[in-house]
């Protein structure tokens, strides 16, 4: 199936009904079991050609199929579309459901940004509303439809939307406002390319452009503008192209010219457009020429014929539901008929109550559409007390139950800033520490092999020197003493091999104590305290904890707990020794520090500040913290932190 089928020659040369043919059969060689991009774009233009051809039953039956293909295929854009082809199913004899299917497709837009398919179903939300009377509602939704229309280069669209916004002016009778927008829509006109197509539609804008402008005329009562404007359309072609345009060209150009005091002759336009209307069943002219037939007929004081004539003007419009059309005929009816004047009265008062109640009822129903909320009578609006204490308890719950999940979600964003700060923080202590440390290992280094360069020069090489010299020396004498003083150097030279060996041993040594890691750092701890304390500290790290793999602030919380316990225990324990263990039990890590001091009664003892930080730190990391201690018992600091898995 290929879209490119309605663009050949073949298919433009036939006849409609040979179209038709044509589209069916496509339409039944179709059911198969596609559903990608180009079969559902097939599908849509053949949706088209239906509509084109006024099968409109046959266009939303593929706009249905295409809809499902599109839901399936989880097709946003085709959604959309086929929510719009329906809408504009809809659109002649439910426009309610029409307005319901292009709202629906504005939300898909809106999901999407595609601004110029917003424009368009904004534009045709108005089209309906103007259509059902709510003109403010209408030219609201044309105001939002233009700002996304002007945007695109679409002339035809821009000139429609200033053209319905002329129109929604005119009828809340603000023609200062409808004369602007129709001369923009005029203005527009001559940007349309000028194909073929495009130049039969430049004519026909041409001619709706310069009947809206009359109008607008006709209303502020410049009748011989109105006059002037016509007439320079009514040629020979508009009867030809346009049958209708030209039926409300001429009943309009005869309208003005009765206001204008034109009588003799203008019954002519009225009964040549009215025999065109009946002969071609254009109910809407058929109306407003036999309208203004009454209408000539009460000016030349024939008030028999005029009353025929707004009589049968009245039941057309009543028969096609023609609200504003029924209050027109009433009110002249009302000014000729002088004896029933009192019954046109009130039957103009009553359409006019009920064209408002309609008008109102339409209002509630697109409001409804619009906002997807339940409309209701009237008096179903009012609710109990019992019920609007319900519903206000109901928004106050779910407003704190809002509250307290964002609060809740406030709260542990903060608690994760707080604990990333905290644990970079810890890192860049650690990375601190171990700066120190290396810095300390490289002076220790320097001095050590100083030590080992002079021991090399001031020692082991003067001996060599001395012995390879004495033997030198003695190799040419062969006496026994001789031979007993070499081996005496013999001797010396073997103890300047195992001071050269204790010495690359020295360094051997040295060199894996600068190999140094956090273990190391904590060894350093002690080892530091050992030299200026009285307790001896013995420290002790299994050997299979992977440190690499310990969160950074469990780490420097650890360190930060040993550096202030072996600081209190040498200030206040006067403890001989203290032991301290590091393990891994269960997904734990273990740090226990046990001390044979004087001890302290916990319940007793006001808490100093070295163990209250031990505590705070302990709560950083929701280490489990246990110190347990006895007066001339010694104390034993445990903490539990959860590493996870090593």
């Amino acid at each position: 199936m290929d879209s490119s089928l309605f663009q050949t020659d073949f298919y433009k040369k036939n006849s409609p009904v040979e179209k038709i043919n044509f589209l069916d059969s496509l339409a039944n060689n179709s059911i198969q079991n596609r559903n990608d991009s180009l079969y559902r774009k097939f599908l849509f233009d053949l949706s088209d050609e239906y509509f084109y051809n006024n099968e409109n039953k046959k266009s939303y039956s593929i706009a249905q199929k295409v809809l499902n293909l599109s839901l399936n295929a989880k097709d946003t854009v085709s959604v959309a579309k086929a929510y719009s082809y329906i809408g504009d199913y809809h659109q002649i004899s439910h426009k309610d459901s029409a307005y319901y299917y292009y709202q629906k497709a504005e939300k898909l837009n809106r999901l999407l940004n595609r601004n110029y398919q917003i424009g368009k179903m904004l534009f045709k939300k108005a089209y309906i509303l103007f259509f059902e009377g709510n003109y403010i509602e209408s030219e609201a939704q044309v105001a939002n439809a233009l700002l996304y229309i002007k945007k695109e280069n679409d002339a035809e669209m821009l000139y429609a939307a200033y053209s319905l916004m002329g129109l929604n002016f005119e009828k809340l009778e603000e023609y200062q406002d409808a004369l602007k927008y129709q001369l923009l829509a005029k203005n527009i006109i001559p940007k349309l390319n000028n194909s073929k197509y495009n130049l039969e539609k430049k004519y026909l804008y041409k001619i709706q452009s310069t009947i809206n402008l009359a109008n607008i005329y006709e209303k502020t009562g410049q009748y011989d503008k109105v006059i002037n404007e016509l007439k320079l359309i009514l040629t020979p072609d508009l009867k030809e192209k346009w049958l209708q345009g030209y039926v409300t060209v001429i009943g309009n150009l005869g309208y003005s010219k009765i206001k204008k005091g034109i009588i003799n002759g203008t019954d002519k336009y009225f009964k040549d457009a009215l025999k065109i209307s009946i002969k071609n069943n254009f109910e809407n002219n058929k109306i407003y020429q036999l309208k203004n037939l009454g209408e000539y007929y009460a000016i030349v004081k024939d008030t028999t014929t005029s009353i025929k004539y707004l009589n049968e003007s009245l039941q057309l419009a009543q028969k096609l539901e023609m609200g504003e059309e029924i209050k027109m005929a009433l009110g002249l009816l009302s000014q000729v008929d002088y004896k029933n004047a009192t019954v046109y009265d009130k039957k103009y008062i009553a359409i006019s109550d009920s064209l408002t109640k309609a008008q109102r009822i339409n209002r509630n129903k697109y409001a409804r559409i619009e906002y997807e909320t339940s409309v209701v009578e009237d008096e179903n609006k009012l609710l109990s007390t019992k019920n609007t204490y319900i519903l206000i308890g109901s928004i106050v719950l779910i407003l704190i139950l809002v509250s307290f999940i964002i609060y809740r979600y406030i709260k542990s964003q903060k608690r994760e800033i707080e604990f990333r700060k905290s644990q970079q923080k810890a890192e860049e202590e650690i990375f601190d520490l171990l700066k120190k440390y290396q810095l300390k290992l490289s002076i220790a280094k320097e001095l050590e092999q100083n030590r080992i360069s002079k021991e090399l020069h001031d020692s082991v090489m003067n001996k060599l020197y001395g012995a390879r010299m004495q033997l030198g020396l003695l190799n040419e004498y062969n006496e026994e003493e001789i031979k007993e003083k070499r081996l005496v150097y013999v001797d010396l030279l073997q103890e300047i091999e195992q001071e050269i060996r204790t010495i690359s041993h020295d360094l051997h040594t040295e060199i894996n104590e600068t190999q140094f890691d956090y273990s190391n750092l904590l060894s350093n701890l002690i080892h530091l305290q050992n030299e200026i304390g009285a307790t001896n500290f013995s420290l002790e790290i299994e050997p299979e904890i992977n440190w690499d793999s310990i969160d950074s602030l469990i780490k420097i919380t650890v360190f930060r707990i040993v550096q202030e316990s072996v600081l209190n225990i040498s200030k206040h324990a006067n403890a001989s020794t203290c032991y301290i263990t590091i393990l891994v039990d269960n997904n734990h890590l273990v740090l226990e520090i046990k001390d044979d001091g004087i001890g302290f009664d916990l319940n007793a003892t006001k808490q100093g500040i070295g163990l209250q930080n031990i505590q705070e730190r302990a709560k950083t990391i929701n280490a489990n913290l246990e110190i347990i201690s006895e007066p001339n018992e010694g104390t034993t600091t445990k903490l539990k932190a959860k590493i996870g898995s090593l």
